[in-house]
């Protein structure tokens, strides 16, 4: 049974290795479900390692971390693009017929799908490669005997909660930093952001913060007395609804920039772009209101103790 904070946390750390063994064969298989549920693991296991990092001998899981990125963004590359491409779909058949000008919906198809197929190839490669079996080696070896701190042997339910306090400080402080979307636009000459791309930035990096709150608020939870459960779980559920609203916000941002792009990609081989136009403006009402739907999200945040 565990009894301190290094078991606890040794304990879920084994059960997201096994969620990522258990899902590699289906995202091999090019499953959306099974790329969907390993990136989550591999997601929650970088979370939880940078959450739980003062439990660890200085910079132990470091390489470890910054290989679960990198076999994250392999399985993003393959799903993001059928994400966006099903969002745009929708978009296009909200549209009047007499408003679909050229071949919009070929285009946006051509481009996202050869974009997933590009990613899965590279899924394959990854998951069939060394370096992912090295990863699971590594990772199996850590959660055996990780190197932990005098930190890790003290009881679970105090430290856990500490642990949370420092990721929600770290979302706070993303709040506080959010940039103002007025301001001039981007200079291309120079290369300077423009207030809105800073805004976009920022939101993206509060989405981040959200989602490593709401692993550590799950995962403490679970180890927590009655009282303080009932707080991680309120902290866990608000911050889900600011990645799910940010989410949606970055699904957009991403869409938007492609538009842009087939836009101008349009207007070079002589095809109609103004259904791309109307596209991207659409977008930009989305991202306002995902924006706002974040917005009410935080008012209603708990506060700190």
């Amino acid at each position: 049974m565990a009894t301190t904070t290094g078991d606890v946390l040794k304990d879920y750390l084994g059960q997201q290795l096994g969620e990522l063994r258990r899902h590699s064969p289906g995202a091999l298989a090019g499953q959306p479900e099974g790329i969907h549920q390993m990136r989550v693991a591999a997601r929650r296991l970088r979370s939880l390692l940078a959450t739980g990092r003062s439990l660890l001998a200085a910079g132990a899981s470091d390489g470890i971390r910054s290989e679960l990125q990198w076999i994250s963004g392999v399985l993003g590359a393959a799903r993001d693009p059928t994400v966006v491409e099903d969002r745009l779909r929708e978009l296009l058949a909200e549209e009047p017929p007499g408003l679909v000008v050229g071949p919009a919906a070929e285009r946006i198809n051509e481009s996202l799908d050869a974009s997933a197929a590009a990613g899965m190839k590279e899924v394959i490669v990854a998951l069939e490669g060394e370096r992912f079996a090295l990863l699971l080696d590594r990772l199996s070896g850590f959660v055996a005997d990780a190197p932990w701190t005098d930190k890790a042997s003290q009881p679970p339910e105090t430290t856990v909660r500490k642990l949370v306090a420092k990721d929600e400080a770290r979302l706070r402080r993303a709040v506080d930093g959010l940039a103002p979307r007025e301001g001039r636009g981007t200079d291309e000459s120079s290369g300077t952001v423009s207030a809105a791309e800073s805004r976009d930035a920022g939101l993206h990096e509060i989405r981040k913060s959200a989602k490593r709150l709401r692993y550590a608020a799950e995962f403490a939870a679970t180890v927590a007395r009655k009282k303080d459960a009932k707080r991680l779980a309120k902290t866990a559920a608000a911050s889900r609804k600011i990645q799910t609203a940010l989410g949606l916000h970055q699904d957009s941002v991403v869409a938007q920039t492609l538009l842009t792009e087939l836009g101008r990609s349009a207007a070079g081989n002589g095809e109609a772009g103004f259904t791309f136009g109307r596209l991207h403006a659409r977008e930009g009402q989305l991202a306002a209101r995902a924006e706002a739907d974040f917005a009410k999200a935080w008012k209603k945040f708990p506060a700190p103790r």
